[in-house]
Parts: C-alpha cells; structure tokens; sequence
C-alpha cells in the first residue's frame, strides 16, 4: 500500500524496460547505420564472407549468423539534422545484393528477431549500467510498480536491487554478428565459450506473500526467440518474471547455469565514450517518461509514435497505443491483457 508514501513518484518497471531498451538498441554503436546484408544459419552457410573457423564451423547444434553493412547515416527529412533510429523496420538496405535476396523475404517477426539477437549481444552489463544511471537521475527513491505477465503485482524501489552474475554451461544456439567493413564479429555461445557470463537485475518486495524476487533481463533476446517474454510466453523483447521462471528459461538456454556472484552496484565502463552514451540512453528513456501524458510510444518496442487521428490505441482502456496492430497483438498476449483499464 501507498498511502502514507503518495509524495513519491511511482515508476512502471515494464514500461520503463521498454523505454530503456528502445533507446539502447535504436542508437547501440557496434551496429548503428548498419544494414542487414545476410543470414546464415545451421541449414544454409555464408554466401559472401567466408566463416570458416572454430566459432562458426565446431559448432553442430542450432546457430544464426548475420552480416551488417554499415552505411553513411540517414537524417529525418522534416528536420534535416536529427538521424533516423536503427530498427527492425529499416534494417534491410535499400539495394540487394542479387545473392541475398531471401533477406527481402524474411517475415517482420524474424527480422524483429534478428535486430534484437544481434543487438543483444553482450549487452547485459550494459543494461544494467543503464537502468542504474536512470535510477541515479533520481533525487529520491521512487516505488517501482511491478506488473507480471501472469497477473502478479507489487511495489519495490531502486533501493532494493540487486545484480545477479550467471555463468551458463554451453549455451545452445550460437549467434554470429559481423559488421562490416570493420570485419568485426560478435559470437554467443560459441564452442570456445563453454563459460558464458550473463547478468540481470533482481527487484525484491517483503510485502508480497512473504517476499517476492523478480528478475528483469533487458538483454535476454541475445539467445534468440528464447528469449522472448515478458513471461515464458510471452512474444516481447524482454524477460520481466519471477527467480523461478526465469530459472526455468535459463534452463531451455543452456545445458546449466550456476550464480557467481551478488552484487548492488555496477563499476562504471573503463571506455568514457561508452560511459557517456548510456547515460545518454538513460537521460532520453526518463524525458520520454516524464512527456508520455504527450508523446506516447508503442506498448511492444517503445517507437515515439506521432499525436493524429491514425494514432492507434487499445480501444478498451485508451491508455496504451501501438505502431501497428501486429505490436498490439503482441503486446496484448504478452502483457497487456492483464493489466487492460487497470489503474
């Protein structure tokens, strides 16, 4: 209950993720203005470059591989100086190479996937070096509103977190990402990394049931469609559920998992570029949350979505809206329907 705490600012955790991660995938700087070249996979090998080592060969179980060109930056016409995001909706060049044509093939859903497997990569430190610099722009400690997937809700604070460190055993879907023309490649789960380090933040309440722990994964799309949630079935961009389920989800990820470690606070990145672009990252999700009564955004990816009669909305309780209605079928199997017209 809030009743003797009204003063302080309540935050939705969900809606915040999305906030968070559309801002950290649409400007992530190993793949910005990058274009989808090709994909690969266990049942078709590379056609341009030639993978032919350990990460890419050893490896006999399910795999995905991607080529990003990257190309000169594009600007928003109406403005002329700010640069168009990267999505899954502009991810495909606009020429094909003759070879690559199947890219132009390539359902929504699977280059939904793509952008957020590629992008993930490595990111789970990142986003919770964000989430953190998003809770220090706070002067105060806020209630974090948490709503569940399976209908589950309670209130928490930044205070409360912690950052749990996994080490998974042999993950079972690699992901190869090159960039080209650095000719930079980015592996997970490749066969020279049967120790891979993942990490997610864990929000607790003692108010709940006897205490309740619910982990936060920001980054969980790096192993694919698996990653999906908010719940196990979920079609989202991110794992918002309890310790036990998301066990439950490491266990489909890898052959195990065991905790390192136990943290509150994570050290800032050596890297003062990188340090500085996601405090950017935060600064931006908490404008946008602080503006969403004006500018609203898509209940699934969180794209700003502009003010006008086409601005289409869940028609139960107006308050949720939606690029299109493929993100709010999404979004309403994924979460929304718990929570429709709820204040």
């Amino acid at each position: 209950m809030l009743d003797t705490h009204q003063e302080r600012e309540i935050l939705d955790l969900y809606e915040i993720a999305l906030l968070l991660n559309y801002e950290r995938t649409s400007s992530e700087p190993r793949f910005r203005y990058t274009k989808l070249r090709e994909v690969a996979s266990h049942e078709l090998d590379f056609q341009t470059l030639l993978i032919n080592t350990p990460i890419w060969t050893a490896h006999k179980g399910p795999k995905d591989g991607f080529v990003f060109q990257r190309m000169e930056p594009a600007v928003i016409a109406d403005s002329g100086s700010r640069e168009v995001p990267d999505l899954p909706s502009n991810m495909l060049p606009q020429i094909v190479y003759p070879f690559a044509r199947d890219i132009t093939q390539l359902a929504p859903d699977r280059l939904e996937t793509i952008y957020w497997q590629a992008r993930g990569h490595d990111s789970c430190f990142k986003s919770v070096a964000i989430l953190q610099h998003f809770f220090d722009l706070y002067t105060t400690d806020p209630f974090i509103r948490i709503r569940l997937a399976d209908g589950k809700e309670y209130f928490s604070s930044p205070s409360t977190r912690s950052i749990i460190e996994y080490e998974l055993l042999t993950v079972q879907r690699l992901t190869i990402a090159v960039v080209l023309p650095e000719n930079k490649a980015y592996a997970t789960g490749s066969a020279d990394q049967p120790r891979f380090k993942h990490a997610v933040v864990v929000f607790e309440s003692h108010s709940y049931n006897g205490g309740v722990q619910t982990v936060l994964d920001l980054a969980s799309m790096q192993f694919g469609d698996t990653g999906r949630g908010p719940g196990h079935s979920g079609k989202g961009t991110l794992a918002l559920e309890s310790l036990d389920d998301y066990h439950n989800r490491l266990s489909s990820i890898a052959a195990g998992f065991r905790t390192t470690k136990i943290s509150y606070h994570i050290t800032p990145d050596p890297n003062e570029v990188n340090e500085a672009w996601m405090k950017k990252v935060a600064e931006r999700a908490k404008e946008r949350w602080e503006n969403r009564d004006d500018h609203h955004w898509c209940g699934h990816c969180a794209r700003p979505l502009a003010n006008g009669p086409e601005l289409k909305r869940c028609s139960a309780c107006r308050d949720a809206y939606y690029c299109h209605r493929e993100h709010q079928i999404k979004a309403w199997f994924s979460h929304h329907k718990r929570w429709c017209g709820k204040p």
